[in-house]
This record gives C-alpha cells, sequence and structure tokens, in this order.
C-alpha cells in the first residue's frame, strides 16, 4: 500500500457524527481543466452492528482488521447518533438528509416516498455513476441509481432472493459474500470507468438471527463471555424498559434466534416465532444442510441433555447468541477487506472515499438486551454511548487532495475530534467534498 499523509477535518457523516480523515493530495492528478479528479464514493452499511463488535473501538470480544484498516488510514467517529434508531427509517434520513417526520418514513410499516430529493439523485445529476446494492428495505423501488440489485424486504442470510432492476432472482449461496460479489462485479464489468461512482454496498448481516456463514461456523465455539454488569437490570423507576420487548431472558427465541430445530420437534417456544425459526432451515441446500447439521446438532443434542432453566438458560442464551453473532461479524469484515483489496490493486484507492457504518447499534447483553425495536422509548438506560441512538461509531475514509476542498491544510479542523451529529447528515457530507453546487433537501 502507497504511504498517504493523513489530515483531519470535523464533518458531519452517516447515522451519525464526525471527524473525517483525509489524504493529502500527492497522488491526486489535475483533469486537464484544473479541477482534481472527482472522489468515488462508497458507502458500506451493515444492520445492527455494535460498536462494541469493531474492535477499533473496543477489542474485547473480537478483532476485525479489515474494518479497522479504514478507521487506521482515515477516521474513527466516536459520539455518533442515528435520528431514528429503526432500520428503514435511519436510512431514509440517511439519503434525504431530512429527520423521519419530514421525510415521511416514520417506521417500518410505511412506504419510502421516492420522488423527493436524495443525495444519490444529486451526484447522479452531476455525472455520477449511482448503484445500490443489498439490504434497501424502503419498500419502494430505488430511484436515484443507475443500477439497482437489492434483497427483497429484511432478505434471507442464505440462498436470498434480490430484485435486479425490477426483476426477481434468486442466487445461491451466502447473502455476504453475494453482496459483495455483485459489487466487485459491478465495479469491473458494468460501470463506466470514465465516470465517478457512488456505490452503496448494504449487508443485510448482522440483523437478527445472525446465521454465520458455513465456513466461519467452528469460530470462537469455546469463547466465554461474562455477563455485563447490568445484565439483570431490575429497571427500577423505568417503567418504559420494563416493558421492552428485547431480552435475552424472555424474547430470545430458541429455535428462531438460537438455531434449536430439532428435527424430533421436542424444542417449543412461546414468542410465536418458532415456525418461523424452522422455516429458516429449509431454505438450505441439501449440501448446505449437511454442514448446518455438523455444527448445530450437537448443540440441540447438549442442550436437551442438560435440560438448563433459570439462571443457566440465561447465560446459555447469552453465550449462543455472542458466538453467532461475532461469526457473523467475522464474515462482514472478511468481505469488507475483498472490497478494499479490489479498489487497492485497480488503482481506485487514491481516488475514492469510502464510508463503513451501521443503520443502527445494538446491545451486546447490556442491561439483559440485545434486540432494539422498541430501544427509542427511554434514551435513559444506557451511558453516553447508548447502542439505541448510536450505530458503531461511522469511520470515513477519503484519499488524495480531499483536504484541499475541504479545508486548507492550516485550517483548524484538521484534527480529530469529538462532537455531535445525526444520521440526516449523511448525504450533505458526502456531497461536500466533491466540490459541487447542490440544492439541499427541501425541508429539514
Amino acid at each position: 500500500m502507497s504511504n498517504r499523509t493523513l489530515t483531519a477535518v470535523a464533518c458531519t457523516l452517516t447515522g451519525t457524527l464526525t471527524v473525517a480523515s483525509f489524504v493529502s493530495c500527492g497522488s491526486r492528478k489535475d483533469d486537464g481543466d484544473g479541477d482534481a479528479k472527482r472522489l468515488n464514493v462508497i458507502y458500506i452499511m451493515c444492520d445492527d452492528h455494535s460498536y462494541q463488535t469493531i474492535s477499533a473501538y473496543d477489542s474485547r470480544f473480537i478483532r476485525t482488521p479489515n474494518i479497522d484498516r479504514i478507521a487506521d488510514e482515515g477516521a474513527r467517529f466516536t459520539n455518533s447518533f442515528v435520528a431514528n434508531s429503526l432500520s428503514g427509517p435511519s436510512r431514509a434520513c440517511m439519503l434525504t438528509g431530512k429527520h423521519s417526520h419530514a421525510n415521511g418514513f416514520t417506521d417500518n410499516t410505511t412506504t419510502f416516498d421516492g420522488g423527493q430529493q436524495t443525495f444519490p439523485k444529486i451526484l447522479q445529476a452531476a455525472g455520477y455513476q449511482t448503484a445500490m446494492i443489498g439490504k434497501w428495505h424502503l419498500v419502494s423501488d430505488p430511484t436515484g441509481f443507475d443500477h439497482w440489485d437489492i434483497l427483497v424486504g429484511q432478505g434471507d442470510y442464505y440462498n436470498p432472493t434480490f430484485i435486479r432492476d425490477g426483476e426477481r432472482v434468486c442466487r445461491e449461496g451466502y447473502a455476504t459474500n453475494i453482496i459483495t460479489d455483485l459489487a466487485l462485479e459491478w465495479l469491473d464489468n458494468e460501470r463506466d470507468k470514465d465516470r465517478p461512482f457512488c456505490l452503496f454496498v448494504h449487508h443485510k448481516a448482522p440483523h437478527r438471527t445472525w446465521m454465520p456463514d458455513l465456513c466461519d461456523l467452528e469460530l470462537f465455539s469455546d469463547a466465554e463471555f461474562p455477563l455485563p454488569d447490568n445484565f439483570y437490570d431490575e429497571y427500577d423507576g423505568r417503567i418504559p424498559a420494563s416493558l421492552q420487548e428485547m431480552s435475552v431472558v424472555k424474547d430470545m427465541d430458541l429455535v428462531y434466534d438460537l438455531k434449536l430445530a430439532d428435527k424430533e420437534n421436542e424444542i417449543h417456544t412461546s414468542t410465536g416465532l418458532e415456525q418461523a425459526g424452522r422455516s429458516l432451515y429449509d431454505r438450505f441446500t441439501p449440501a448446505q444442510k449437511k454442514v448446518w447439521d455438523a455444527h448445530y446438532d450437537p448443540i440441540i443434542e447438549e442442550f436437551k441433555r442438560q435440560g438448563v432453566d433459570g439462571d443457566a438458560l440465561a447465560r446459555w442464551k447469552f453465550r449462543q447468541y455472542m458466538r453467532d453473532y461475532l461469526r457473523v461479524i467475522h464474515s462482514v469484515d472478511r468481505n469488507v477487506g475483498r472490497l478494499l483489496d479490489y479498489l487497492e490493486s485497480n488503482g481506485l484507492m487514491d481516488n475514492t472515499m469510502i464510508v463503513y457504518t451501521s443503520d443502527q447499534g445494538f446491545y451486546m447483553g447490556e442491561h439483559g438486551w440485545v434486540f432494539l425495536p422498541h430501544a427509542r422509548r427511554d434514551i435513559r438506560n444506557n451511558d453516553s454511548r447508548w447502542n439505541c441512538a448510536s450505530p458503531p461509531s461511522s469511520h470515513l475514509r477519503a484519499t488524495a487532495g480531499m483536504r484541499h476542498r475541504a479545508c486548507p491544510p492550516a485550517h483548524p479542523l484538521l484534527r480529530i475530534r469529538e462532537s455531535s451529529e445525526h444520521s440526516r447528515c449523511s448525504g450533505p457530507t458526502l456531497l461536500w467534498p466533491q466540490n459541487r453546487t447542490a440544492s439541499p433537501p427541501d425541508s429539514v
């Protein structure tokens, strides 16, 4: 990798706040008319990726060398907040630069109005090629993209169905790998290489039900995880928190979430998700089932033999959840590495801004919680990095002369510092480095 001098610039970004680091312009080339070549943009978004499981922030649980690479060569955002901690609404805020009440997509039961202004449309009008690959989750078809290949709804981890420019296509394999394959195919063979591009790579992972790639099933099999100090929080004086439905003990389903879909049909649950959990197994091909069964059948047999309940069951659930979640994160990090390696080997790294973020953060057992759907009800239940409001604080990597367009080298903002922002600031942040004059969203 070529040596790059990094300078820092404060700016606002994706679900979150912001400090951005830009690589200085040693290798930036002039396009012949006095204007440096416009930056490409790659925006990688995961679903429910906690900052606790990115080792650039917290190394207790897992190492994520490829995501860390973005932070190490760019910047880490350490005080970042989503505008709406739900999947679709968070994405709508990011696209439009508007709060949910203004963009109209207030929860996952609504439909996104694709007729409104979005930052991909502004880039598209400025001559950029735009592509959206992976999880969209806004119900309506994508607009502002020259090409789109999106998961249907939440998407499935295995053998998922996509909608490619309006046509449904079922693809065999693991979703994180497939989405990366499609992104690399577009970069290599489908785009006009004489034009700048903005590529969205949106993964389903690590969304519930945390199904690992087959090649990662044995990772963390011997790992033990201490319960957070407040795992058995009784929520004294916090009524909304006590009414939440995201508890490891009460709400985590043995079959749906923890893969105990026994072939004898002896394990039953009361959350209403058991049958959905069993149907996930039916998506596998025979070859996939063979590998899956080799890992999970012994776990199911041991669980039945032990007959755990009470505190032992709570601890078992937490441990099994952590193992599966971290396996899924490992796959995400591996695929981020594939994308970075492609950019490096094809000479694109020095003129590409790379963002890694999540639509929102997640609980890793704090307060006895893992899920997020009702977390917004009481924001007092955790510290200043409370996961319901915080995605895995985003990373931005921009290269080759960005600082000339952002601010002069001696500018007082050329340092890394903390500040607060929301996900609706993503679009303006990504447009700003392009040095383009564009009308802002009609309202915020």
